[in-house]
């Protein structure tokens, strides 16, 4: 049985994603990429007592919330695959200097591999 504690300790314990499926290609991380979750703060105009999880990862331009790890797991998916389509996949020309970076910082910890 989990105590609070182990709960508390498994729900904010850091999500390694090695990689990401990618149309028919898979975006592959030379290393994991370690996100640890945080515990958003209650919104008191929020109606109920919905606890969130955050993840915000400036580097990668990552940062999602949702209820529960899964559904964490699954947006940063989603970011990382919406961040590789929009900036990582085109070509040079057409990002800006911002864009650019955020390209270069991919393209640094992350490639696409066939299958």
């Amino acid at each position: 049985m989990m105590t609070p504690k182990t709960q508390h300790d498994s729900l904010l314990a850091p999500l390694e994603i090695w990689e990401v499926p990618y149309d028919n290609a898979t975006i592959k991380f030379h290393q994991p990429l370690l996100l640890t979750p945080t515990r958003m703060p209650l919104d008191p105009d929020e109606p109920g007592n919905v606890e969130y999880l955050q993840i915000i990862y400036p580097k990668l331009e990552i940062d999602v919330c949702a209820e529960n790890r899964d559904e964490l797991l699954a947006w940063v998916h989603s970011e990382i695959l919406m961040n590789w389509r929009l900036f990582v996949s085109q070509d040079d020309s057409r990002l800006n200097s911002d864009t650019l970076a955020i390209k270069r910082r991919y393209l640094a910890v992350a490639e696409v591999v066939d299958g």
